[in-house]
């Protein structure tokens, strides 16, 4: 079909004798923005990294986490006649490894579950921990899940070792990772799994936006996994050329060769930002918009092209009320392949087909970061582990460089004045208006993704405590993992965002489910807290613990709780005013092996 001359493509003529349907009219709306929803808790995992402040030490520090592939981790890899290096990937240690007593699940049960079902669970229950909420007051609630999944290795690896189990029916379906956070949780909205391939995981984060937004649930949380335990899809990815044969390919690098894998998984829980701010929820950011689309004919049956990325770009900045220049930074899909360059020429076309000033990035450009020279393409969970990086670019007002990479491509196109790929680290302070970034996901399939997430004003943080010390409680199902609960609280106090005390206190006290090991700190000053917690992590006496093993609790008011009792925390609670809850780390899980077969694979070496 010839394109109309009359039809006034602004793109033309890079839609190669099609209209791409791209007219500035198109992109108007007049309509009001969506309600704005809010991100109030989150949890993470991928190689080397078990919460958000560690995914940001890592990035900020510019590590990379690859390695050569473990023995055992894929079984049947066959890479065909091609010359390749050893495969190389990122990894997460102890991938046969789950907390099954903690969920009450049987080790038969877990042995046959996919491992990417058992992460969900673990990071389902620390990203609900991370939004202040006892899990145990969500029961019966309609609250939604939207799980983002592609792949079962697990499932091929039954196959071929021709092993199969009653528990593997349940185990391996694809719909029981939705399905059992839903079970364990006793939530009665949505349960849902999306697949998009690669865009899987901000496709579903898409959709529970918009039920959100139109009532239909008043949470939700939304989940990615992805796990490596077999090598048949790496080795039809290999042979299809998407995987690097190098396994040393850099996303924006001229000699980028394909993509490197990456294991993973992420949980947000989302909430609608008016009603997260009257119930004092904390809020890390909130999302101004989510566009879905896909790209029709455009780049083929497994690519994608700069029209439809820019007309996703556009239609997504309008319907959020937002202009593609208020975006600073891009978190992109940046996989290391030919895609890189069509992804920077879709977004300087975007902003030199809207109206208005510079970017609002740091020297009036939109930067380009990718997550993925650090932790590898997480697949169905990349979109969604992208989220959460530009979160936290928007927490510390730094945007890390991107990891191995020097100098970009110079023949990347569209890269000018008003886009910039990250090749250092930049500074990104707070400005008159809130900062604004963006989020791309792409699938194989040309099902694309693209978030708008904005972030909060700054809340203060100053106490008002009272003449009477703080009580923190602290608990655990283990003394080893009350140690840990105590090193991670700490870790979040020395290199985490300010919080408030009173925050944490009441936090502690009413957004925890009280396990059966306890221990509970006093504290009137954030000094003391730390001092206390030290000790309390090294196992060693301090004053200012109360502990049932030495009876040191007989005359505290908080004495019934240390008995595995209920207790009124008034006593020891902040008396302010619209306190709001702190988002602390989540549960340090006990893990143990559970495994089909007895070939559990190797852990990585970092």
């Amino acid at each position: 079909m010839e394109a109309d001359s009359s039809y006034g493509c602004p793109l033309r003529p890079r839609c190669r004798g099609v209209s791409c349907g791209i007219e500035r009219s198109d992109v108007k709306n007049s309509n009001t923005p969506a309600p704005e929803v809010a991100v109030i808790g989150m949890s993470c995992r991928a190689a080397g990294v078990e919460t958000p402040l560690e995914l940001w030490e890592t990035v900020d520090g510019g590590i990379a986490r690859f390695c050569r592939v473990p023995e055992g981790r894929w079984p049947g890899w066959d890479p065909g006649s091609s010359a390749a290096a050893p495969p190389r990937a990122a990894f997460i240690k102890g991938i046969e490894e789950f907390d099954a007593r903690f969920f009450g699940i049987s080790p038969r049960m877990a042995a046959w579950m996919d491992p990417q079902h058992r992460m969900l669970l673990e990071l389902a229950w620390q990203a609900v921990e991370n939004a202040a909420l006892n899990p145990d007051d969500l029961a019966g609630s309609p609250v939604a899940v939207f799980v983002g999944a592609c792949m079962s290795d697990y499932r091929e690896r039954m196959n071929s070792a021709s092993r199969v189990d009653s528990a593997a029916f349940s185990g391996t379906l694809m719909a029981f990772s939705a399905n059992r956070v839903s079970y364990q949780f006793d939530w009665t909205g949505p349960s849902t799994i999306i697949d998009s391939a690669c865009s899987s995981g901000l496709t579903a984060l898409g959709l529970a936006v918009r039920g959100l937004q139109a009532g239909e649930y008043p949470m939700a949380l939304v989940g990615a996994p992805n796990l490596f335990s077999h090598g048949f899809y790496a080795s039809t990815a290999f042979r299809g050329g998407a995987l690097s044969p190098t396994g040393d390919s850099t996303p924006f690098r001229a000699s980028r060769d394909g993509y490197v894998r990456g294991e993973g998984g992420v949980c947000v829980l989302l909430k609608l930002l008016s009603a997260a701010r009257s119930d004092g929820d904390p809020i890390h950011a909130v999302i101004r918009g989510v566009g879905l689309s896909h790209n029709g004919l455009g780049g083929g049956l497994t690519g994608t092209d700069a029209p439809s990325q820019t007309r996703l770009i556009m239609a997504t900045a309008e319907a959020a009320g937002r202009r593609v220049q208020d975006i600073g930074y891009l978190e992109a899909h940046g996989t290391g392949t030919g895609g890189d360059a069509i992804e920077v020429e879709a977004l300087a076309d975007a902003i030199s087909l809207s109206e208005g000033a510079r970017p609002a990035g740091p020297e009036g450009k939109v930067w380009i970061g990718s997550v993925k020279a650090n932790i590898g393409h997480l697949e169905g969970a990349a979109g969604l582990i992208g989220l959460v990086k530009a979160v936290l670019v928007l927490q510390r007002g730094v945007i890390p460089k991107i990891a191995g990479l020097d100098r970009p491509d110079p023949a990347l196109p569209g890269a000018d004045a008003s886009v910039a790929v990250a090749t250092r680290p930049v500074a990104w302070p707070a400005g008159p208006r809130p900062r604004l970034a963006a989020v791309n996901s792409f699938g194989l399939g040309g099902a694309l993704a693209h978030a708008l997430v904005e972030e909060v004003p700054e809340i203060s943080t100053q106490d008002r405590i009272e003449e009477l010390p703080l009580a923190f409680p602290l608990s655990a199902m283990t003394e080893s993992a009350l140690t840990q609960v105590a090193a991670r609280l700490l870790r979040e106090l020395s290199g985490g965002l300010p919080t408030s005390l009173a925050s944490i206190a009441w936090t502690l006290q009413n957004g925890r489910r009280a396990l059966p090991i306890r221990k509970v700190v006093l504290a009137s000053d954030l000094y003391a807290l730390r001092t206390a917690l030290t000790a309390v992590a090294s196992s060693e006496h301090h004053p200012n613990v109360l502990d049932p093993e030495a009876g040191s609790f007989a005359e505290e008011p908080v004495g019934p709780w240390l008995r595995g009792e209920p207790v009124d925390w008034s006593r020891y609670s902040p008396s302010q005013p619209q306190l709001r809850r702190a988002a602390l780390p989540g549960y340090p899980f006990e893990r143990r092996p559970y495994w089909f077969d007895a070939e559990i694979p190797q852990s990585p070496n970092y």
